[in-house]
Formats: structure tokens, C-alpha cells, sequence
């Protein structure tokens, strides 16, 4: 029964983990509509003001920790359904 109920506790709070992560994703997104400027967007409409656009502009921090947030989610994701798996089959 102890190794059930640890195995759950585990997967809960991995849960946890991963409902913040997908609530600082939306943060990051919302960040990038705020201040993402594209330089294919700039291109497109054929605009070059690229050099005057200030560093923050293209909101690398942000788009890192969407991609660092995809592969933790991912991994958080998979050990659960393997931990929940595990409980079920015990049975």
C-alpha cells in the first residue's frame, strides 16, 4: 500500500508542476503578443526597421521557456501516465 500511495503522491505533484508550467506559458505568450516583433512580419510589408528595434523586441527569453517548458511538460507527462499505469496494473 505504501509504495501505491507514494507512487500517487508523485504523480500529483508532478500534476501540480505541470499546471504552473501551463500557467507560465500563457504569461510568456501573452508577454510575446505584447512585444514580439517579427523580422518576417517587417519583410513581408516590406518595412526595415530592424536596427532601430530595441533587443527585447524578439522576446528570446520568452520563446526559450516555451521551449524548455514543452520538453518538461512532455517528460512530467509521460511519468505520470507510466506511475498511473503502474498503480492500475497492481491491482
Amino acid at each position: 500500500m505504501k509504495p501505491k500511495r507514494s507512487i500517487i503522491s508523485a504523480a500529483f505533484i508532478l500534476s501540480i508542476f505541470v499546471f504552473v508550467l501551463i500557467f507560465v506559458d500563457f504569461l510568456a505568450l501573452n508577454d510575446i503578443n505584447n512585444d514580439y516583433v517579427s523580422t518576417k512580419v517587417l519583410d513581408l510589408i516590406e518595412i526595415d526597421i530592424s536596427n532601430e528595434l530595441p533587443a527585447w523586441a524578439s522576446a528570446d527569453l520568452e520563446w526559450g521557456f516555451i521551449k524548455l517548458s514543452l520538453l518538461l511538460k512532455s517528460i512530467s507527462t509521460i511519468v505520470i501516465i507510466v506511475a498511473l499505469a503502474k498503480v492500475v496494473g497492481k491491482k
